[in-house]
């Protein structure tokens, strides 16, 4: 049975203080949902359909509360306009930073503030198995539920870090790369093996405290007449030329 106290936790979820207050975040949607079952993050409750029960039953943990709703009750609860059959409760993990474990490529993201970006470059990182991402604390919450939706169970395998950029910068010692309108083409430069790329705001780029600590700008040639990349666009192709070399 939903109760109006359901509805109002569930929807305080949105809240970025009420997320971190409770540690949890919301998960909507059959392919989502599972994918964070398969997942080491912990799922404390569901609430889906008799249907997707009977059909889910063996993922869903004992110590997981379930709720049978109606499609109705779903809608209620739901932040999509097209309601789902399950919404799940999680836990928002938490990660450990070791610089010196940070190897490959890492993305760093300097203020990215629309949630697709956000979810996309998580995707894009999954993709191509990168593992960690570093966020300033401007950054966009990783656990916005429009964030969370948008990686498609991406943010179930990828670690993201929120704090002071510039401090985290000054500590790794690997090569600082920055995605620009200048510098060296994403055609010629040869990434390293270790490093890592700082993708700026989407309007007015990197800050300027981080400048000085970029070792290397690296841009991607403009042939056509657009004004500029989108960030989690720019970010993908500068990942798929460093996967081209080093993978």
């Amino acid at each position: 049975m939903l109760t109006k106290a359901d509805i109002k936790f569930v929807k305080s979820l949105n809240e970025k203080k009420e997320r971190y207050a409770n540690k949890l975040f919301v998960a909507e949607g059959n392919k989502l949902v599972i994918e964070i079952l398969h997942s080491k993050i912990s799922v404390t409750r569901i609430f889906a359909n008799e249907n997707w029960l009977n059909l889910n039953e063996k993922l869903v943990g004992k110590n997981i509360e379930i709720t049978l709703l109606k499609h109705a009750e779903l809608t209620r609860l739901s932040n999509l306009q097209s309601t789902r059959e399950v919404i799940a409760l999680c836990k928002i993990p938490e990660y450990e930073l070791d610089f010196n474990r940070l190897s490959g490529l890492t993305i760093a993201l300097d203020t990215i503030q629309d949630p697709g970006n956000l979810g996309t470059i998580i995707r894009v990182a999954d993709w191509f198995g990168l593992n960690n991402i570093l966020c300033s604390k401007e950054t966009v919450d990783c656990f916005n539920p429009k964030v969370v939706q948008s990686t498609m169970g991406s943010i179930s395998r990828v670690k993201l870090f929120y704090g002071d950029l510039s401090i985290w910068l000054n500590k790794i010692e690997q090569p600082v790369l920055a995605a620009s309108v200048e510098g060296t083409s994403v055609h010629e430069y040869t990434f390293p093996e270790n490093a890592v790329l700082v993708i700026g705001n989407e309007g007015i780029g990197i800050g300027t405290e981080l400048k000085p600590l970029i070792q290397q700008n690296i841009c991607i040639p403009r042939k056509g007449s657009a004004e500029s990349l989108n960030a989690a666009i720019a970010a993908a192709i500068l990942i798929d030329r460093y996967a081209g070399l080093n993978f």
